[in-house]
């Protein structure tokens, strides 16, 4: 319809029944009729018959053109002679119907259907007015006498049927017959003879003739004879087309046989009911069932699915498919057992399959086993919300449980606690026995925990190293303290016994209750961690309970505040280099000959920060070695760009923190450093604390022995301020004592003070020291030191602490 509206005809009239055809034809004019063979109770060339036997309302001579994908084309168009349709098309070639209509309206024989021709080559006229006279309404007759005239009219119009007598003038018939033959051997001929004989007729039918006529014939025989014989070549055509069709199904058979035996899914085919008709040896391998065995079967019997959240029976595909008459497509809610009692997880698309008329004949279910991959996305699944170790939720997914418990607080009343369980002496079992031992130790803590819980309702996590967090539902603060201390004292009654070593360990908790004023999750995270370090700093084995004006989170929050800027200093290049004269009271160069090199920072307004307030922070928060291979960096840099400025100086001293000791590759540090810049070590002096040194004797010891072995010399800081400081001076190998200034300071008016001062003076020089008094801050100071006989004098009296660039213009 569209074709035809498309094409300028409007006029249209559409019936999708027979009797709706009728009922039109009964009181609408129509021109022309279009239709197919497949017409449901009545097909189409009955319909035409009807047609043409006139009665109908219509003229019996309208115009019908059949439309259809029927097989064989030859025998639609043979049959469409037969019953008077005056063209037939493929359903392939509608496009062309516009161009039939235009030629059937502007032909003057479109009351009929196109008439075959015919060559009749006879030289007696009255038999060729019997010819006209019985075949005129079936054939375009054209009349010659004589062989080679007939010959010649062949060869221009090549007719559709030839009548061509034996005996003629000029040119026997059996002459013309073997030229036409020549020609085309396919020509449909048919031979008349008044001598006619058994031998006569085989050798004009070995001679291409399809049949022949004994003259004088009758009217019926002749009919007869001519109507096969010109219905031959359909005949012939309608063979072949048939015969390759036939290859071309064959051919389409096997290649989808080969293909369904190809391709990697699992095919199965059913009929309407369900039941299997066909599976390609994957469906085979993965069901379990042979073909032979499975045809028959329903295909519930075959693959049955069960529901995971649910565990009840669920419709196959096939069923549901046929049910809806649409696709179902692969759930992964859904596990097939298949004929093993194997689960499967199967990603399928089933499909009605439809006929010509639309109608559903069946379904067919394409899969491909995918258990392994769904097996692979859970464990995926599961160890991206877990931790490994020790199968507990992680770190990612607990806070997003405690995400949802925030919002939840602020909807609804319900208590939650949060508890942080740092294990103490964990470090030290790792370190002892190795991280099997580690590992197996947090299992185990993992499980004494979990005994003191409800798992159900309350979530323990494990967020790395030897940390565990733990949220407890519908739990105060008090009834969250007491399950802490009860999980303390289990963990601190537990004793690990490792390759024949039994080792005792402990845990802190911090406590803090989730109210609707917690902010976020990483606030109250940061709230447990903090408390947890302050059990830890009170003696380990402890619980802290965080409160809102909790002085000690409040320092430590200050500190991780000053944390913050130092790392932003780290990245925004906020760190300068100051240094500070140390003072020789027997020197005479006439610049500073000793000097100190001190660290200054930048906050985020460009102001200037005191090492007093970041040091402490970066010391507790672990980042001060950072720090130092930093200044050692910045240092020997500016040095390397300013040789002039090294040249005039004896000694740069330069801070060390007391986490640097520790720190087995520093020493290697310093090296490469050195080298890197070509700078000569013997001019610099390393510092640490008294303290620092103290706490770390052995790890002192080494570290001094290892940088004097570069060349580099050694000082001891804040001299004095320990318990034991003269027993541990003679296993110090320092080159330098800087006095603690809080002696300095009271120098003139304590006489205690006095007696220190002096007393550390003459015992350096005893262990052949240099002496360096710190804080001096004025002239009476100064004067006093000299008396005492300090080597070195260091403090504002001397000179303040200024960038390092004034170094080369002092």
């Amino acid at each position: 319809m569209a074709t035809l509206h498309a094409a300028g005809y409007t006029e249209l009239s559409e019936a999708a029944t027979t009797k709706e055809a009728f009922d039109t034809l009964s009181y609408k004019q129509i021109d022309i009729i279009i239709c197919d063979v497949d017409l449901g109770k009545l097909d189409g060339w009955r319909f035409a018959r009807l047609v043409r036997s006139g009665a109908l309302t219509i003229s019996a001579n309208t115009p019908i053109i059949i439309v259809s994908s029927i097989h064989s084309e030859r025998i639609a168009a043979a049959t469409c002679h037969a019953f008077e349709v005056n063209r037939f098309l493929p359903f392939q070639a509608q496009a062309t119907l516009p161009a039939v209509l235009d030629e059937i309206f502007r032909s003057s024989n479109s009351s009929g259907t196109p008439r075959a021709s015919l060559l009749v080559v006879e030289d007696y006229l009255d038999t060729v007015e019997l010819v006209k006279r019985v075949l005129s309404h079936r054939f375009d007759i054209e009349v010659t006498i004589t062989g080679k005239a007939g010959l010649e009219a062949w060869l221009a119009r090549r007719h559709d049927l030839v009548l061509l007598d034996v005996m003629l003038p000029e040119m026997s018939g059996r002459e013309v017959l073997q030229e036409i033959m020549k020609v085309n051997p396919a020509q449909s001929v048919v031979m008349m003879t008044a001598r006619s004989s058994p031998e006569r007729a085989g050798e004009l039918i070995l001679d291409g003739a399809v049949d022949f006529i004994s003259k004088p014939f009758r009217t019926e025989q002749l009919r007869r004879v001519c109507e096969i014989a010109v219905q031959r070549e359909d005949f012939l055509v309608s063979n072949r087309e048939f015969a390759q069709n036939q290859e071309a199904l064959f051919h389409e058979k096997e290649l989808a046989q080969v293909t369904l035996h190809s391709i990697a899914e699992g095919v199965i085919t059913t009929d309407l009911s369900g039941t299997i008709e066909y599976m390609n040896p994957v469906a085979e391998r993965i069901s379990g069932w042979t073909l032979s065995d499975a045809t028959g079967k329903h295909v519930h019997e075959i693959l049955h699915g069960t529901s995971d959240s649910t565990a009840t029976e669920s419709n196959d595909p096939a069923t549901s498919c046929l049910e809806s008459s649409r696709p179902v497509y692969g759930a992964k809610q859904l596990t097939f057992i298949n004929h093993d009692n194997r689960q499967l997880k199967l990603d399928h698309v089933t499909s009605p399959i439809r006929n010509r008329q639309n109608e559903i004949i069946g379904a067919v279910m394409v899969f491909r086993d995918i258990t392994h991959t769904d097996q692979l996305e859970k464990r995926l699944e599961y160890q991206a919300k877990h931790d490994l170790l020790t199968g507990l939720t992680n770190r990612t997914t607990f806070e997003e449980r405690l995400r949802v418990v925030l919002e939840e607080q602020r909807h609804q009343d319900v208590e939650y606690a949060l508890c942080y369980i740092d294990l103490d002496q964990f470090k030290v079992i790792n370190d002892t026995c190795g991280h099997i031992a580690g590992d197996q130790l947090l299992r185990q803590i993992k499980n004494i925990i979990l005994g003191k819980i409800r798992r159900h309702h309350d979530t323990l996590a494990r967020f790395g190293g030897d940390e565990f967090v733990l949220l407890l539902e519908e739990c105060s603060a008090e009834s969250a303290v007491r399950i802490a201390q009860v999980i303390c004292d289990a963990i601190q009654a537990h004793r690990f016994v490792y390759d024949n070593n039994t080792f005792a360990v402990g845990a802190s908790v911090g406590v803090v209750p989730i109210t609707c004023d917690t902010l976020s999750v990483n606030e109250a995270l940061s709230m447990a961690d903090n408390a947890c370090y302050i059990a830890k700093e009170r003696g380990r084995g402890r619980i802290h309970l965080y409160h809102v004006d909790d002085q000690e989170l409040i320092k430590r929050r200050s500190e991780m505040h000053v944390v913050s800027k130092i790392n932003h200093a780290f990245e925004h290049d906020g760190f300068a280099l100051f240094y500070q004269t140390i003072l020789e009271l027997k020197g005479e160069y006439p610049y500073p000959s000793h000097i100190e090199i001190l660290l200054r920072m930048k906050d985020s307004d460009g102001n200037w920060i005191s090492p007093a307030l970041f040091l402490p922070a970066a010391e507790r928060y672990n980042i001060a070695t950072k720090i130092d291979r930093w200044v050692l960096d910045a240092t020997l840099s500016w040095f390397a760009q300013n040789p002039a400025g090294l040249d005039r100086l004896q000694t740069c001293s330069i801070n060390l923190s007391g986490l640097t000791l520790g720190d087995e590759s520093f020493v290697n540090f310093i090296s490469q450093t050195f080298a890197k810049y070509k700078l000569p070590p013997t001019k610099f002096c390393f510092e640490i604390t008294e303290t620092a040194a103290i706490h770390n004797l052995q790890e002192a010891i080494q570290f001094i022995v290892n940088i004097k072995k570069l060349g580099c010399s050694f000082a001891l800081d804040d001299f004095g301020s320990g318990m034991s400081s003269y027993a541990y001076l003679k296993n110090l190998p320092v080159d330098y004592l800087k006095i603690d200034g809080m002696f300095i300071k009271g120098i003139m008016e304590d006489q205690i003070d006095h007696a220190m001062v002096k007393s550390i003076n003459d015992i350096g020089h005893v262990f052949g020291l240099k002496t360096i008094a710190e804080y001096v801050e004025n002239e009476a100071i100064m004067n006093e030191l000299k008396i005492i006989g300090v080597d070195f004098l260091q403090g504002y009296a001397i000179s303040k602490p200024v960038s390092i660039a004034t170094l080369l213009t002092t």
